[in-house]
């Protein structure tokens, strides 16, 4: 056998063994999808931050990412980057009411919609998470928000002021959770940001009315998990070590 044709053989079984890494990576049924939702719109700094979401996404397995812009229509921006990010992303629309302070309920409205609408069958196994485009992610917390029974919960950083926010466990006792560290309203019901929970895929199924509004300014957390069935935060899964590590 002469050196090339060795070499053309060797690069050969390479290739199919590459495509069939990548393939049994992706094609798993019974692993649980994550539906991450990220509510978008048009400024000097959107596509830098999508551009480090992508990279962070792209090191996640079995996840599939819905963008949804502020705006009456999807933009060719937004399509072309989407296009180089080479993971599962759905693009949607929806525009927010001029009137209304607060952003984003209406894009994580139309994604919910969509999430319902693709998964009708109760056999697939999901979990849902509202990632907001100004953020930072650790890849690690997405690995451990997949196995989410109802609702889960963990610390995240720079919130309200404070290094650190979230759930705090009994040290006895790390799967439940004693308290919570936040700035902003800490008695309220769900003292948590936007980053720092996720529902199983389920509840949106089985409460098919829940959303998102425009009347409780800085309590749309609380507004959503209230009806998905959660009385209060201290009902959530402690993740991220028992709630001892950000992420």
């Amino acid at each position: 056998m002469s050196k090339n044709v060795f070499l053309a053989l060797l690069s050969l079984t390479f290739v199919s063994v590459s495509v069939y890494v990548i393939l049994r990576a992706q094609v798993q049924p019974n692993r649980t999808k994550i539906f991450i939702i990220t509510p978008t719109y048009a400024r000097p700094t959107q596509m830098p931050e999508l551009v480090r979401l992508c990279n962070t996404f792209r090191l996640i397995r079995d996840i599939h990412w819905i963008i949804v812009e502020d705006a009456e229509y999807t933009s060719n921006e937004v399509a072309e980057f989407i296009a180089r990010c080479q993971i599962p992303i759905t693009q949607l629309h929806a525009k927010s009411p001029k009137t209304r302070r607060i952003r984003g309920s209406n894009q994580r409205n139309e994604a919910i919609r969509w999430v319902r609408k693709v998964t009708k069958s109760r056999e697939m196994k999901g979990v849902v998470y509202f990632a907001d485009d100004d953020n930072t992610y650790d890849p690690r917390i997405f690995e451990e928000m997949r196995t989410t029974v109802r609702g889960s919960t963990w610390p995240v950083g720079l919130v309200g002021g404070l290094t650190r926010e979230g759930c705090v466990t009994d040290k006895k006792d790390p799967s439940t959770i004693i308290g919570f560290e936040a700035s902003y309203k800490p008695n309220r019901a769900f003292p948590i940001d936007m980053a720092a929970f996720a529902v199983n895929l389920e509840l949106f199924h089985r409460y098919s009315a829940a959303a998102f509004d425009y009347t409780y300014v800085g309590m749309q957390e609380g507004r959503i998990l209230s009806q998905l069935g959660f009385k209060n935060a201290f009902e959530l899964e402690p993740k991220a070590s028992g709630c001892t590590e950000v992420r």
